[in-house]
């Protein structure tokens, strides 16, 4: 299943060609929500920019209508596709907030009946799921978005048996269906979030004599566009917890996968951390200094760089054959088949990234003439200037990266990477980086959720805890209740909420504490209650609607507002430019001169007497 989507400009009211008003500049997305929902019409793409207005939403050459949004991206279609979409999101923010769930590619899908435990992940309502199973066993399954998936349909799904590593793996999935094709006969409902494989077939029921087969347990908050915030009352209300027989589309987006993370954002929280990081900067810098001279080596070096990067992203993996048989490759330099399917069609800079990358790899293995050339020569040159400026900004250092998953086995203050030892103590984080309560040292643990069907690790996984506030505060009450001297207190935020944890997908860092013992150090000083930053909030998602009467405002205008422009990464650059002020202010304090002090000083004071 692939959609052909056209690009036009909403400001200009015209197509985007690629030639001289010859050829339509089309992408080309399979296995999407959006198709399963429309699988005969056709859609195309606009793009909104900070000078966008809600009037410039409205054009078309060929007079579709704006029908979701994710970010800048605008998706149009017929007008008759409407009304399904507001069935499918009856508030108009969902179609901003969501609609990357309908436009995103995803690798595979299957579209069959199957049993569905929907189960209810709230603390106050915790593992509720209509009696199939009990609510502890329920709720111990389940987290924000995050929900098990029975062997037999996670073959199916991933086609695990045609693959050549039949690892168990989590993986992110979408889904939807329609209304009256199962038990959920009133509603329109999709969603995303995570499945971990798991013996289904062995689960112990709560009622030994009502043992109904179930394929997959979703969570309550895996669903979305609900209109509960409505001021007169939801019309599209949020799925009840039970067992449906249901007719639905599912897809896998992406597996779990172990990679790399940049550290280099935390460097500016932590000033006293970067010593532990001094000598591993100075040897990148030496290396690069000894080699940046040569091209031969340079190109070497270029590509070696290449295919680390590429392997440490898990959308943009390069297959293993295109580092094997680049004398082949050679022969197809133009035509990027091996970007992978998720990635932006119409991302030039990651063409051009590969085409280079094939072309110098292919002049290596061959009679290295193409080093010489222009092209090469001024790629090479960008290549080393940015690799210094990684070097200086510490993009080079990295720790481990896997996919997160929760456990109710685990407590504040624990976490479970599987690939480390019992009781090590382990830095964790996660991206975007807000300030230094985000990075948490945290105590590992191994413990079973960690384990797939056939007891082995999970791949690419990190086991997180979800404890809340509620859950830590009842477990004091019953130690206390028990005798037991407690020797820890409700924080003001759990390790969740320090990096804003949820389990659709996201990805964290981590690294052992004793390699970084500086680093270490500074995060316990800081992240102790004296010293933290006050809690960051996370306020739910803002609906639209007039508290009068009920109504919304055009989806144009929602689009608009819920674009780029004020994103979280252009928020989060703010904050870490202010800890990074800071930052530097410390280290002026520790090591800096009496006369480096006081011309700092002379520096602020003339900048605020010229304001």
């Amino acid at each position: 299943m692939t959609l052909e989507i056209k690009h036009f400009d909403p400001r200009l009211n015209q197509w985007i060609y690629t030639d001289e008003r010859k050829t339509i500049l089309t992408e080309n997305l399979s296995n999407t929500l959006l198709e399963f929902y429309f699988p005969d019409k056709k859609f195309s793409f606009g793009h909104s920019d900070e000078y966008s207005t809600d009037e410039d939403l409205k054009n078309h050459p060929d007079g579709q209508i704006l029908l979701l949004s994710s970010k800048t991206r605008l998706l149009y279609g017929e007008k008759e596709c409407l009304e399904t979409i507001q069935k499918i999101c009856p508030d108009s923010k969902d179609r901003g907030a969501y609609g990357s769930i309908f436009l995103g590619a995803c690798k595979n899908a299957i579209h069959e009946e199957l049993n569905i435990l929907v189960v209810d992940d709230s603390t106050d309502n915790r593992g509720e799921n209509g009696g199939i199973l009990s609510n502890d066993l329920a709720y111990k399954l389940v987290g924000d978005c995050y929900g098990q998936i029975s062997t037999q349909l996670y073959d199916k799904v991933t086609l695990r048996e045609s693959q050549v590593d039949k690892s168990y793996r989590v993986i992110q999935h979408r889904f939807g269906w329609v209304d009256g094709v199962g038990e959920d006969t009133t509603k329109y409902r999709f969603g995303k979030g995570t499945l971990r494989p798991y013996r289904l077939d062995k689960i112990e029921y709560a009622d030994p004599k009502n043992k109904p087969k179930i394929d997959i347990i979703l969570p309550v908050s895996s669903f979305k566009g609900t209109d509960k915030d409505r001021p007169k009352g939801a019309t599209k209300p949020q799925i009840k917890p039970g067992l449906y027989q249901q007719n639905i589309w599912l897809a896998e987006k992406a597996q779990s996968q172990q990679g790399q993370m940049s550290i280099s954002q935390l460097l500016a929280s932590f000033p006293q951390g970067i010593k532990d990081f001094a000598e591993e900067l100075e040897l990148l810098a030496q290396r690069l200094a000894s080699i940046e001279d040569d091209p031969r080596i340079v190109a070497a070096y270029y590509c070696e760089r290449y295919e680390k990067r590429k392997e440490s992203l898990s959308q943009s993996k390069l297959k293993a054959s295109d580092i094997i048989n680049q004398e082949t490759n050679v022969k197809n330099l133009g035509t990027n088949d091996d970007l992978d399917a998720d990635q932006e069609l119409d991302d030039e800079s990651a063409k051009d990234d590969l085409f280079m990358y094939k072309l110098i790899k292919a002049d290596l293995l061959g009679h290295q003439q193409l080093l010489e050339t222009e092209k090469v020569k001024q790629e090479l040159s960008r290549f080393v200037q940015s690799e210094w400026r990684d070097i200086a900004i510490g993009k080079t250092l990295t720790f481990d990266r896997a996919m997160i998953i929760p456990s109710k086995e685990l407590k504040n203050g624990e976490i479970c990477a599987p690939w480390l030892e019992q009781g090590e103590k382990v830095l964790n984080f996660r991206s975007p980086f807000l300030n230094s309560n985000g990075l948490c040292v945290s105590t590992n643990k191994h413990i079973k959720d960690r384990v797939a069907p056939d007891g082995e690790p999970l791949e690419g996984i990190i086991v997180v805890n979800d404890e809340d506030h509620k859950r830590i505060q009842q477990r004091i009450t019953e130690l206390e209740g028990r005798g037991i001297d407690v020797d820890f207190i409700d924080p003001a935020e759990t390790e969740s909420e320090r990096q804003a944890r949820d389990f659709d997908g996201d990805c964290i860092g981590v690294a052992l504490a004793s390699k970084y013992p500086n680093l270490t150090a500074e995060a316990e000083y800081r992240n102790q209650p004296q010293n933290a930053y006050a809690p960051t909030v996370k306020l739910k998602k803002q609906s639209f609607y007039d508290p009068t009467d009920g109504t919304q405002p055009p989806f144009e205008k929602i689009a608009i507002h819920m674009s780029d422009s004020i994103s979280v990464g252009i928020i989060n650059n703010q904050v870490t430019a202010l800890e990074a002020l800071e930052s530097e202010i410390e280290v002026l304090k520790t090591y800096g001169t009496f006369e480096q002090k006081s011309n700092y000083l002379d520096q602020v004071s003339n900048h605020y007497e010229t304001l």
